[in-house]
């Protein structure tokens, strides 16, 4: 009995699911526990400074790092997601990250849920084992980190808008739409193009169906809502600026510096470098070329944090200009290794040569079930998961790229595991 079969009885398959959960869920406890005495929580550091939201927001009404120094560099999902972790557990962040990693247990099972509507019973559960088992999205999970508010995020973007292809009359997805791709851009500004590359596809694939502009208006409901959603967050920016327009998050030029700068790094040090010098080294250099441009390096008394982060911003974005004219080769090679830097690299050689062996069988079998789609013609399946796919990549490319940034793309690379599994065993019969 294949696997097709198998899943189709309905019994056994919540029995599959079931085991599915089971298996994320002691993978994920052994990974936390494995590596106990290594995770940086435990010395109250969580990156990114993303505790320090939830904490000021808490205890002092302010989104920010430090109390009344309200942020334009974050959006405010994950900090949300974390509010009641810190209302239950406090500062006891292993409280923190086992309740993050069973919530990643749960979307286990909202992946399957939500994709087997899409792509049946065999793809959904092949998906879904897929990410229950993926190491590095356990890893960064359990360090308190943003992937834990994208994937579902993704998943249910990426299962609304294909099955709304197929039921374009539905009254009701436009709405839901809206709102998740509204909350999946306050969680990362990079998934701004997404819900637009998607309704220019969508449109496409109807062109030939639509017989009148009015047919349009579900798809313009969904950007609107969607524009509904991220509107209030982009008017408390301009408020917190002074006038500037920061849609969701300010950090554009910094991450397109520090890429650059990462680049320097590895070409003066190597890549064999010792935990924490790639953050001092970027912190220096970056200290220096904000003096250079007038830019304080600390939040000055004579304007508000967002004002300065603004500042800062302005002064990259000159930075990078610069750059530009003066090495526009330097750069192309730069970015063009972001082509792989985004599914591979970390901040040292050590990471990045365990990130390696860790993607190794994912990728392989994802490359595989992408050759058996393309030899099956069957691309078209999962063309809206794509663009998830080459948006963030090519913005990555653009930006600044390192292998945890791929990481919201699992689910979507375990559909493509999960097809090619189904249609190769199709071609074997």
């Amino acid at each position: 009995m294949n696997l097709v079969q198998l899943c189709e009885d309905p019994r056994r398959f919540r029995r599959l699911v079931f085991a599915a959960f089971v298996i994320g869920l002691l993978v994920r406890l052994g990974v936390l526990v494995g590596f106990w005495h290594s995770w940086g929580w435990q010395a109250k550091s969580v990156p990114d400074q993303w505790n320090q939201l939830a904490i000021n927001l808490v205890d002092h009404g302010t989104f920010g790092f430090s109390p009344g120094e309200s942020t334009i560099m974050r959006g405010p999902v994950f900090p949300l997601f974390e509010v009641p972790l810190y209302l239950v557990f406090g500062e006891r962040y292993e409280g923190w990250s086992a309740t993050l990693l069973l919530a990643d247990s749960v979307t286990v099972v909202l992946v399957i849920a939500l994709f087997r509507q899409v792509w049946g019973n065999a793809a959904a559960l092949v998906a879904g084992l897929f990410y229950s088992v993926n190491l590095p999205v356990i890893y960064y999970t359990a360090k308190i980190s943003q992937v834990t508010s994208i994937v579902p995020l993704v998943v249910l973007y990426v299962a609304l808008f294909s099955s709304w292809e197929r039921d374009f009359d539905s009254r009701w997805r436009p709405w839901v739409l809206g709102l998740v791709s509204g909350s999946m851009i306050l969680n990362k500004t990079v998934y701004l193009p997404i819900p637009i590359v998607s309704a220019v596809v969508l449109v496409w694939s109807k062109w030939r169906t639509i017989k009148h502009v009015t047919q349009l208006w579900p798809i313009a409901l969904c950007l609107l809502v969607t524009a509904a959603v991220v509107t209030p967050w982009t008017a408390r920016n301009y408020v917190l600026t002074g006038g500037k327009l920061v849609p969701v998050q300010n950090m554009f030029w910094e991450l397109f510096v520090q890429d650059v700068l990462y680049y320097d790094l590895s070409r003066l040090e190597g890549l064999d470098r010792p935990e924490g010098r790639t953050l001092d080294y970027l912190i220096d250099q970056e200290r220096q070329m904000l003096i250079a441009h007038g830019v304080s390096p600390e939040p000055p008394e004579s304007m508000s944090r967002a004002e300065w982060e603004y500042a800062r911003e302005r002064a990259f974005r000159a930075i990078s200009i610069t750059w530009l004219y003066q090495d526009p080769v330097k750069l192309l090679r730069v970015k063009s290794a972001n082509v792989w830097n985004f599914w591979l690299r970390a901040e040292n050689w050590q990471k990045t040569r365990l990130l390696i062996l860790m993607q190794v069988f994912y990728l392989g079998a994802v490359l595989t079930g992408l050759a058996v789609l393309v030899r099956r013609h069957q691309l078209r399946q999962i063309k809206y998961g794509a663009i998830v796919i080459l948006v963030l990549w090519a913005e990555h490319c653009l930006v600044f790229a390192w292998g945890r940034f791929s990481l919201d793309l699992v689910p979507i690379l375990g559909v493509i595991v999960g097809l090619g599994a189904v249609w190769a065993r199709t071609e074997t019969n």
